[in-house]
């Protein structure tokens, strides 16, 4: 379904009107921010990018006014995913299954969140975490920023979020950046996450490699070592193990 028409609707429900429209804007929440997540990945390949919240007052979000803006040149949004902290305990618009909608175009996604309660807080947006995923494609060589900026609304000046008092503040915004090109490869001796046998990429071969030598109780040394310590703790462990065997399984696309 279309933004404009689910919007509608949800405006029309939630009284979104009054939350965007009506109110004061206010200065900018002091905490409150929305954030794109970052990729490395190769052409032709899936992968996904998270907007999340933080900061969330604890009193609550009663809505979201926003877009994602990408250069659609070098990656595609194919799909949307509804992430965990927009599911909340708020009763569904009849014949809708979430209070999030969506709208994929040619120059961004748009974003509107609105609850579907007023009258309390108690189905509000509080905690951090993902809002949503995008479920995206690479399709060239090439890097993009993910940014985060105002919504489609005609009268959107800002990115918009109501919190207590039903007062519109201005969230702080922090934006991604998307690479697309071969991954994993670089001069042979140099610094690569997740390089263990420092061959200048990265395969199944430096996850068996670091694997034995955890099995063995093995230190790795020098360049090895740097290269294994994916999480940068200090030292190489199974946590890195899982890293490197995550991103040779393309689970993620960079440490």
């Amino acid at each position: 379904m279309k933004f404009n028409k689910m919007a509608a609707c949800l405006v029309a429900t939630a009284c979104t009107a009054t939350l965007f429209g009506a109110m004061t804007t206010v200065s900018a929440a002091e905490e409150l921010t929305i954030k794109a997540g970052s990729a490395s990945v190769e052409a032709g390949k899936e992968f996904t990018i998270d907007i999340e919240l933080a900061g969330v007052p604890s009193s609550g979000i009663a809505g979201l006014d926003f877009a994602v803006k990408y250069d659609a040149s070098v990656f595609e949004v194919t799909g949307v995913t509804e992430g965990a902290v927009s599911k909340t305990t708020d009763k569904q618009i009849e014949g809708f299954t979430s209070n999030l909608a969506t709208d994929i175009s040619s120059d961004g996604v748009a974003v509107l969140w609105a609850t579907g309660q007023i009258s309390t807080n108690d189905s509000w947006i509080k905690s951090d975490g993902v809002l949503l995923t995008l479920n995206c494609k690479a399709l060239k060589d090439g890097e993009s920023k993910v940014e985060i900026v105002k919504g489609k609304r005609n009268d959107a000046t800002s990115v918009d979020a109501v919190v207590e008092g039903l007062s519109v503040v201005n969230p702080a915004v922090s934006a991604g950046t998307v690479k697309v090109g071969t991954q994993g490869t670089v001069e042979p001796g140099k610094t690569l996450l997740g390089d263990v046998n420092c061959d200048g990429k990265v395969d199944v071969t430096d996850l068996s490699t670091l694997a034995i030598a955890l099995a063995d109780s093995k230190t790795l040394e020098g360049q090895s070592a740097i290269n294994a310590d994916v999480d940068k703790s200090g030292a190489p462990g199974l946590t890195d193990l899982a890293r490197i065997r995550q991103f040779v399984s393309r689970i993620i696309s960079a440490f």
